[in-house]
Order: structure tokens, then sequence, then C-alpha cells
């Protein structure tokens, strides 16, 4: 199994304060127990969590830690395999973006799906139901306390 990791649940966890927090952290939980398979995330979902959490919380240490946690390094250990979005996923990812309109996924979420499908990625680990019907999903709130999708 594997799952690309989305910015809502990485947000989340790390926000205390964030409403689906305790969600998220299970969730994250099950990911970092391997529940889950191997765990991805992308250069596009990288920048989009670690500005998130730099522009709601108002501090750069937060956006650090974060960035520190998924890239593996300072007391953090490696555990998502970073995914780049190339020139071809780009272009599927303009391709995703147009085909689903309807679907209201930003321009992020597209490259996510892009990647899914180039990478054969077999879930995305997101609360954004506009991935349903386009890629497989594990809802958060759907993980139970064993990890179990």
């Amino acid at each position: 199994m594997t799952v690309l990791v989305d910015t809502g649940v990485l947000y989340a966890d790390h926000d205390t304060d964030a409403s689906r927090h305790e969600t998220a952290s299970a969730a994250l939980e099950a990911v970092y127990d391997g529940a889950l398979g191997q765990p991805y995330v992308s250069d596009y979902i990288y920048d989009e969590a670690v500005t998130l959490t730099l522009m709601r919380g108002g501090s750069f240490e937060p956006a650090k830690q974060l960035g520190e946690r998924l890239r593996g390094s300072g007391s953090y250990p490696e555990v998502f395999e970073r995914l780049r979005v190339s020139e071809s996923v780009f272009a599927a990812a303009i391709e995703t973006f147009e085909q689903y309109g309807d679907q209201q996924l930003s321009f992020t979420d597209a490259t996510s799906v892009a990647l899914i499908e180039h990478h054969e990625i077999e879930h995305v680990l997101s609360f954004d139901d506009d991935f349903d019907g386009v890629v497989n999903r594990v809802d958060p709130d759907e993980i139970d306390t064993a990890g179990r999708a």
C-alpha cells in the first residue's frame, strides 16, 4: 500500500488548535506505524503546508519544524518520500485541473492526482472530498484507533 498525504492532514496535525487536530494526529500515527504503506508528499504539498503553517500561525518556528518533519531532518526521522512535479506531471496536472473543473480541485490537488497516477500511488490521505471520484481517498475520520482504514 502507498499513500500521498495531503496538506490539510499535515497542517491539522501540526496545529494543536485546529478543529481536526486529534483526527489528523491519529491518522498520521497510522502513517508513521506503516499501516498505510509508504507515505509520500509532493514539493507542492510541502510548499502549501509550510506556507499555511507560517501564515496562520504567524510564527516561523512551527513552519520550520513542519518542514523538518516532512524532510526528515533535524530531530525527525525520514518517513516521507518527497515527489517532485516534473514537466510531464505538470502537463498532466493542467489536464486534470481542467478536466475536473466541477470538482473544485485546487491546482496543488491536480498535481497530487497527476503524481498519484504517474507513480501508481494507491491512495490519498485527505479530509478533502473533492478527490472522491478522481482517486482513491482515505478519509482520516475513517481510520480506526488501530490505524486501519
